[in-house]
């Protein structure tokens, strides 16, 4: 039997709540993948909840995307 080390930080695609977190207000994320887009944005409400955040987050549709947007 062979056993593998893997480094769970190089196969995460993203960290979305990671990043969601370092935003300040007027700073946004941008996806071109409607998937992609809407698992940032359910993340959003994610983090907002859990962490009782007095943040808002507003979605807007973009010519080749979505971007989500830090507005408070």
């Amino acid at each position: 039997m062979y056993i593998e080390r893997i480094d769970l930080e190089r196969i995460r695609e993203r960290n979305w709540l990671d990043t969601l977190s370092r935003l300040e207000v007027g700073e946004s994320v941008y996806c071109s993948d409607h998937k992609e887009a809407e698992s940032v944005r359910v993340t959003s409400y994610y983090l907002l909840r859990t962490r009782n955040l007095p943040w808002k987050f507003v979605s807007r549709k973009m010519d080749q995307g979505w971007r989500l947007i830090r507005v408070e």
